[in-house]
Formats: C-alpha cells, sequence, structure tokens
C-alpha cells in the first residue's frame, strides 16, 4: 500500500507522479526507462523504489494492468476480437499476449471470454488469495456474481445525464486496508487547504480505476480526488485526471464498499443492457455530497457516476 508506506517524501512524489503517467499511458510506452526519466532518478534507482513502494517490479505491474485490463474488456465487450483488446491494452503482438495472458489466468484468452460464471469466479478467488488484505474484514469476498447480482434491487431509477469535462486532483489508493480511502482523502486536504482549494462548492469524487471481479481486491486502484481549476499547479505527489465529457447513468447511494460493489455488479448486469445501452469506458466515479474527511465513506451520500453508450 503506497500511501502509508514509510518512504521518503521525495521517493513517495517520485512513484505517485509515475503511477499517474501510468494510469493515463497504460497502452503506450512505460518501458523501465521511461518510468525512470519521469521519476527522474537512474532506472536502476527508480525500480529499487518503486518495487519498495508497490510491492511490485515497474514491469510487473505494468504487465498486471495490461492483463487485467484485456480481462475485464474480454468478458465486458464480446463485440471485440482479442486481437483488438491485446493491441489495445498494451501488447506488441497477439503471440506476447497469448502466452502472458495465459501464464497469469492458467487458460487462454478464448477459453476465459468463454467461461461460466462459476469457473471464472474460482480463478479470481485464486488470485485474491495471493494478494491478503491488510484488513481482510472489511470487504465480502466476491465468490459468485450471480449471487451478488440476487442481493441488490436498483431502488430508484437511474438517470442518464451528459455531463462536461472538468479536472480532478487526486491521491492513488488501493482498497487493502479499510483506513486507505480515508487516509488518501487527508492527505488530498493537507495539499488543497493552503492553497484555498477547499470551499462550499467542492466537489470530491471516488474513481475506480479497478473492480475486484477481476482485479485483487488489494490491488484494486481507488483514487480520492476533488475538483480543481485545469490551471493549478499540482505537487506532493498529487496527480490529476479528466473527468471526460459524456452520457453518465446516475445512481444514488449510502452505505461501505461491498453495498457499492454490489450495486455495480447490479446495474451492469441487470439494467444498462436492458435499456439499450453499454459500459463505454473501463472507470466508474463516485460524487460525494459531503466532505469525505468529516463523513466516514460508509455513512456518506454519494452518486455513482457510470459512463455508458448506446448500443
Amino acid at each position: 500500500m503506497l500511501t502509508n508506506h514509510p518512504l521518503k517524501p521525495e521517493y513517495r512524489q517520485a512513484v505517485m507522479k509515475v503511477l499517474s503517467y501510468i494510469n493515463q499511458n497504460l497502452a503506450g510506452d512505460v518501458s523501465l526507462e521511461t518510468m525512470a526519466s519521469i521519476a527522474n532518478y537512474s532506472p536502476f534507482h527508480f525500480q529499487r523504489i518503486f518495487s519498495e513502494a508497490v510491492s511490485e517490479s515497474p514491469k510487473q505491474y505494468v504487465i498486471r494492468l495490461r492483463l487485467e485490463r484485456a480481462a475485464h474488456f474480454i468478458k465486458l465487450f464480446p463485440a471485440l476480437s482479442i486481437s483488438e483488446i491485446a493491441l489495445g491494452s498494451g501488447f506488441s503482438s497477439d503471440s506476447i499476449f497469448s502466452r502472458a495472458f495465459k501464464n497469469y489466468y492458467g487458460i487462454t484468452a478464448e477459453m476465459y471470454r468463454n467461461l461460466p460464471s462459476d469457473q471464472m469466479n474460482e480463478i479470481n478467488k485464486k488470485r485474491n488469495s495471493q494478494y491478503p488484505f491488510d484488513d481482510a474484514t472489511w470487504i465480502t469476498p466476491i465468490t459468485n456474481i450471480d449471487e451478488n447480482i440476487e442481493k441488490v434491487r436498483i431502488e430508484q431509477t437511474p438517470i442518464l445525464s451528459t455531463i462536461f469535462p472538468f479536472t480532478i486532483a487526486c491521491v492513488q489508493t488501493t482498497l487493502s486496508h479499510k483506513e486507505n480511502i480515508a487516509f488518501a482523502f487527508k492527505t488530498l486536504f493537507k495539499w488543497a487547504n493552503p492553497r484555498g482549494l477547499v470551499t462550499t462548492n467542492t466537489k470530491y469524487f471516488g474513481i475506480w480505476l479497478d473492480f475486484p471481479f477481476i482485479t485483487p481486491y488489494a490491488k484494486c486502484r481507488f483514487l480520492c480526488g476533488m475538483g480543481v481549476s485545469p490551471e493549478i499547479k499540482l505537487s506532493q505527489g498529487i496527480s490529476s485526471i479528466n473527468f471526460n465529457k459524456g452520457l453518465y447513468l446516475n445512481y444514488s447511494l449510502t452505505g461501505n464498499i461491498d453495498i457499492t460493489l454490489n450495486s455495480l455488479i447490479a446495474l451492469n448486469h441487470n439494467y444498462i443492457d436492458s435499456i439499450g445501452y453499454t459500459i463505454s469506458e473501463m472507470i466508474c466515479y463516485e460524487q460525494f455530497e459531503e466532505n469525505p474527511v468529516e463523513i466516514p465513506y460508509e455513512k456518506t451520500n454519494r452518486q455513482l457516476l457510470i459512463p455508458v453508450k448506446i448500443k
């Protein structure tokens, strides 16, 4: 877990800068030399710092993200060919992708696409067991997606709305421990408060870059963010992400991570398809209606914002 790892501040900032770059360039140039240059360290020194902070080498981290991205696309977008997904996930050839995918998941990408839910759940459980939680009690493991779908009813009709672009300043964390989200927001506020960025009009966001149906819980990337002017100069390990203009499914909820995940499952599998839409991006936003530093995550009223498009 990066944000509470006892790294030197300058190391932490360098790694956060590189993580932000990877998030936005996963299918592009994420070579060790490029990452080291962004961090302003030698490749040897950077690799040591990164591995200490993230508990994976830069190469392991990038390959895992690319494979998990591909796995998401394989299951969610059946119209896309395996070759298209491999290229879009950053693999230079089908053969390289095929070997890496089989080594990671134990089966071919074609087999994975047609895998029944119960067998997919077994693969996910094995992957989760390799990355134990810091606090294993705070999330209920998803062992059967079909059962989780049945747990949740859509309590109110979600709203479809077009949202215009803006910039979000953010701190990256993971779901490995129940305090990570609160810690990341406190880190963000420590940077934002002296700059006068925290006002009654400030918008706060949680941003899901990974989902534990495929990515191990302890490795799921989660950004804690706030809306800022594009001109704001970032520092102290704070990165930014652009909220893209588009059509979003807006759903209100309150509750813990389990409720959020089960709502996402229900919306994705029960609702979005039924109204003639599909997910347009592998990302999901939560907009907080209260200050996330003053109110715990599980008690905040939030809006799930899921990017969608017409099928």
